[in-house]
This record gives structure tokens, C-alpha cells and sequence, in this order.
């Protein structure tokens, strides 16, 4: 938060963006400026539908997204506080340990206030995950191996990595099943062979493994 407010970011929510002064803000604007320096690049991830591929960008961030934090959080944080306070500490200096440990409470009653999360919470947002698995399930029934069109694109971004940490693709540097909250990593196993699923995992494997 701090560092997004010297960057003079225009909110605290991350990817952010530096270039030569400039700070860019969001997944879909950092998309925009990669675009607008690479018109005559033939890899372009800007789809013939851009219109449709904002709509889909829009349904996955804002419900996709937004419930696989909350789902992941509420049972994590709550369940496994400690879990939690060991992965932000990792990279602290020892003094920001110290302040970090004095903090926790506090940071933890926050976190579950500002998220909504508890136990009840969980099972809402498993319910709209899954529910919005069905949809992505339906979307690929026709065999098509990108959401929009025949070339891999933003909106196909957008999807693999919101889904990743339901996924847990083995290329994703971050998201293993051995870190994962009990209820979750069960959810995870029995998931698997969902078509959306397997999508995610073959987007992986064709455009991260090599980069």
C-alpha cells in the first residue's frame, strides 16, 4: 500500500505497472499499453471480438476473481491464521517481523472485515465459483481451444490466471496443492477433470512453459 502510494498509484490493488515514469494500474490497462507499443507486433493479444472479450474480462475479474479470494480466504485465514502470517513474513526485514507479529491481530480482524469472509462465506463463493465453472464448461463444450476466436488472447490470460489457484497448473511458479487449506485442496482434486479445468492446465502447458 505504502508503495503504491509513492508510485502515486491511483489505489493500492496490484499488478502495477512502472515504465520510464509512467505507472500503469490493472491487469486491463497494462493489456491496453501493451497493445498501443505493439501495433505492428503479430503478437497481438487484442481479439477480432473486443467486445466480447471485455465482457468476459469483466465477468472473471469482478465474479470469478472476486470469489475464488473470498472462498480461498475463508477458510485460510480463519482456519489457518498462522499459515497465512508465515507466507507475509518471508521476505520482511527482521524489525518488520518484529512490528508484523505485534500487528497480526489487528491485521487479521481487518482482512476478515474488509473480505467478508467466515465459514458461511466459503460455501457462498463455492457456490458462484462453481456455478461459474459450469459456465466456462458450456462455453468450451463446442471443443474451441480459446475463449474468443481461434487465436490465444487477453480474455484467455484473464481466465488461466484467475483460475490458477484452482487449478494449480505445474508450470504457475506460486499456487501447489501442498499449500493449499484442507476444504480447498479437497475441492481442488475433486474439480480436476472439469472441462474449464483441463482448459486452464493446456493454456499453461502450450504458452508458459517455455517463458
Amino acid at each position: 500500500m505504502q508503495t503504491a502510494k509513492k508510485l502515486g498509484a491511483s489505489a493500492t490493488s496490484l499488478p502495477i505497472l512502472v515504465v520510464d515514469g509512467e505507472v500503469i494500474q490493472g491487469s486491463d490497462k497494462i493489456f491496453d499499453w501493451a497493445e498501443e507499443i505493439s501495433k505492428m507486433s503479430p503478437s497481438s493479444l487484442t481479439p477480432v471480438d473486443m467486445k466480447d472479450c471485455l465482457t468476459i474480462e469483466k465477468r472473471l475479474d469482478n465474479i470469478l476473481g472476486v470469489h475464488i479470494r473470498r472462498y480461498f480466504y475463508s477458510e485460510i485465514l480463519v482456519e489457518y491464521p498462522d499459515q497465512v502470517r508465515s507466507e507475509y513474513i518471508k521476505d520482511l526485514s527482521l524489525l518488520n517481523k518484529i512490528m508484523f507479529y505485534l500487528a497480526w491481530g489487528m491485521i487479521q480482524k481487518r482482512m476478515i472485515e474488509f473480505m467478508d469472509l467466515g465459514k458461511q462465506q466459503r460455501l457462498e463463493s463455492r457456490e458462484i465459483i462453481l456455478g461459474e465453472l459450469n459456465w466456462m464448461d458450456k462455453m468450451l463444450s463446442d471443443g474451441r481451444p480459446y475463449l474468443i476466436g481461434d487465436k490465444f488472447s487477453r480474455a484467455d490470460i484473464t481466465a488461466a490466471s484467475l483460475l490458477a489457484p484452482i487449478t494449480i497448473p505445474a508450470e504457475h511458479p506460486v499456487y501447489k496443492m501442498d499449500t493449499l487449506p484442507k476444504l480447498m485442496a479437497q475441492d481442488v482434486r475433486d474439480w480436476q477433470n472439469r472441462p474449464s479445468i483441463n482448459w486452464v492446465h493446456n493454456i499453461y502447458n502450450k504458452h508458459r512453459k517455455n517463458h
